[in-house]
C-alpha cells in the first residue's frame, strides 16, 4: 500500500510539473526564417503583365526589399519578397506544430494604411501542380507591421484560404481549410489596394513559436498514465481483498462459536445498558431522562423538537421469506443507513420490533419533515445485504404544549396513516391549539 502512496504521490508532483513546465516554457519551441539558412527573393508583377519593379538588396545586415510601384495594364500591381525553403515547390517545411508567427518588418510605404499581405504556401499532391507555382495553398492573412514598432505576432489560426484560390483550383471542401503541414514559400507582399509609388520592405526577422507538444496529447498522456496507475491499484487491491476474505473466513469460523456462548450474556448487559443488543442503536432507557429536559426547554419556549416515527414496510413478509437472521443483518443495516442521513445531534432509537424514533432537537415540523423526506429517500434508493429493495414509512410531529407520550402518539398516529396511505411516505401532524390535522408531505 506505502508503495502505490509514494507512486501515486510521485505521479502527481510529476503531474503538476509537467503542465507548469508546459504553462511557462511550453510554447518555446521556434524557428527562425534566416537569410542564412533560407533563400530570399524579390518579386513582381511583371510576370503577369505589371511594370512594378521589385529588387532585394541588404541594408544594416538585413534582407530590405525596394518597390517601384507603378500601374499598367495589370490590375492588381503587387512587389514583394518570398522566401523558398527548397528548389521544389513540392518539398518544404511542416510548420502545424507552431502556433504564432512573429515578424519584425519595417515598411516605408507611399499608401496610408500601410498593410502587407503575408501568405504561407503549402504543397500537397492532392492541389498541387508540377510548373504551376500558383497551385500551393494560399494561407493568408493581412497586417499592419509598422515602421520600427518591433516584433508582431500573428496566430496561425488567423491565417484563411484565399476563396479565388478554391475556387480557380476546384478544391475540395476536405482540403479547403488552412493546411501548414509542407509550407515550401513564404510571401511577405503589399496590400492589394495601394497606390502607385516607392515602397521599401525590410525584413529584420521572421520566427516561428509553437508547443513542444500540443496540450491535449499532454493531457492525453497524462490520464493514460493515471488509468494505468488506477488499473494496477484495483488490480492490487482485488488480491490484497481475497487475500483478506480468507482469512476473515477463517476467523469467523472461530469465533461463531465463542459469539454463540456469549449472545444471551451480550443480550443481558445490552438491556442494562442503553444499546440496543441486536441494532446497537440506543433504547427508551438511554433517552428517558433526556426526553424529559427536552418536554422541559419546550414548555419554558427554549428551543423547538420534533419527533419521526419510522417503521420499515412489509418487514413480517422479509422474515418470513428469507428468515429471521436476514431480517436481523436487514435491522443492523436499517440502523446505520438511518443514522448516516441524521445529524449528530438527533437521537435514533429503536422503539420496538422494526419501528425506530428519531428525535431532532432544535427542529420544527417542516425541518423535521424535510429530515423525514430524505430518510425514506435513502432507504428506498439504498443497496440492501439482501438485494431486494426496502421502504419505509414515516410519521412526523412537532411538540407543542404537551407531554412527550402525547407527542409520540401523535407520530405514530402520522405513521398509521402513512401505512393507510400506501406506505413508502411520510405524514405530518401538526397540532394548533386543540385542534389536530395532518398533511402529506411529497
Amino acid at each position: 500500500m506505502r508503495v502505490f502512496q509514494k507512486i501515486t504521490i510521485g505521479m502527481l508532483i510529476l503531474s503538476i510539473g509537467v503542465l507548469v513546465w508546459h504553462h511557462f516554457r511550453g510554447d518555446t519551441k521556434m524557428i527562425t526564417i534566416s537569410p542564412e539558412k533560407y533563400q530570399y527573393y524579390a518579386a513582381d508583377d511583371k510576370k503577369v503583365g505589371g511594370i512594378s519593379e521589385a529588387v532585394l538588396v541588404e541594408k544594416n545586415g538585413k534582407p530590405s526589399m525596394r518597390c517601384t510601384m507603378k500601374k499598367g495594364k495589370y490590375a492588381w500591381p503587387y512587389c514583394e519578397a518570398a522566401i523558398h525553403f527548397s528548389d521544389s515547390i513540392f518539398e518544404g517545411i511542416d510548420l502545424s506544430s507552431y502556433s504564432k508567427l512573429i515578424l519584425d518588418i519595417d515598411y516605408k510605404s507611399a499608401d496610408p494604411n500601410g498593410r502587407l499581405r503575408v501568405y504561407l504556401r503549402n504543397s500537397n499532391p492532392i492541389y498541387t501542380k508540377r510548373n504551376d507555382g500558383a497551385s500551393l495553398k494560399f494561407n493568408g492573412v493581412e497586417y499592419e507591421p509598422g515602421f520600427n514598432a518591433g516584433p508582431k505576432e500573428i496566430a496561425l489560426s488567423d491565417f484563411q484560404v484565399m476563396t479565388w484560390w478554391i475556387a480557380d483550383y476546384k478544391v475540395p471542401v476536405e482540403h479547403a481549410a488552412p493546411e501548414f503541414t509542407n509550407i515550401s514559400i513564404i510571401e511577405i507582399a503589399t496590400s492589394s489596394s495601394v497606390k502607385s509609388g516607392d515602397f521599401e520592405m525590410t525584413i529584420n526577422s521572421i520566427e516561428l513559436r509553437g508547443s513542444w507538444i500540443k496540450e491535449n496529447t499532454l493531457l492525453k498522456i497524462i490520464l493514460y498514465a493515471w488509468l494505468v496507475i488506477i488499473i494496477a491499484y484495483i488490480l492490487y487491491e482485488q488480491k490484497r481483498l481475497n487475500k483478506n476474505l480468507k482469512v476473515s473466513a477463517y476467523r469467523e469460523s472461530r469465533l461463531r462459536k465463542l459469539n454463540d456462548s456469549l449472545k444471551e450474556k451480550n443480550v443481558e448487559f445490552a438491556e442494562l445498558a442503553h444499546r440496543d443488543s441486536l441494532t446497537g442503536a440506543r433504547n427508551r432507557n438511554a433517552v428517558r431522562d433526556w426526553l424529559d429536559q427536552m418536554s422541559q426547554q419546550v414548555r419554558w419556549g427554549k428551543q423547538t423538537f420534533s419527533v419521526i416515527y419510522i417503521d420499515i414496510d412489509y418487514f413480517k413478509k422479509i422474515n418470513d421469506k428469507l428468515g429471521h437472521q436476514i431480517g436481523d443483518d436487514i435491522l443492523r443495516e436499517f440502523v446505520l443507513v438511518v443514522t448516516s442521513a441524521i445529524k449528530s445531534t438527533d437521537f435514533l432509537v429503536r422503539w420496538g420490533g422494526e419501528e425506530f424514533v428519531v428525535f431532532c432537537p432544535n427542529h420544527n415540523a417542516q425541518q423535521a419533515t424535510e429530515k423525514a423526506e430524505h430518510i425514506r429517500k435513502i432507504v428506498e434508493h439504498h443497496l440492501w445485504c439482501h438485494n431486494e429493495s426496502l421502504t419505509c414509512s414515516l410519521g412526523v410531529t412537532e411538540m407543542k404544549d404537551e407531554r412527550i407520550t402525547e407527542v409520540i402518539a401523535r407520530a405514530d398516529d402520522a405513521l398509521y396513516k402513512a401505512k393507510n396511505a400506501g406506505r413508502n411516505k411520510v405524514i405530518t401532524s401538526v397540532s394548533v391549539g386543540n385542534v389536530s390535522t395532518s398533511s402529506r408531505y411529497m
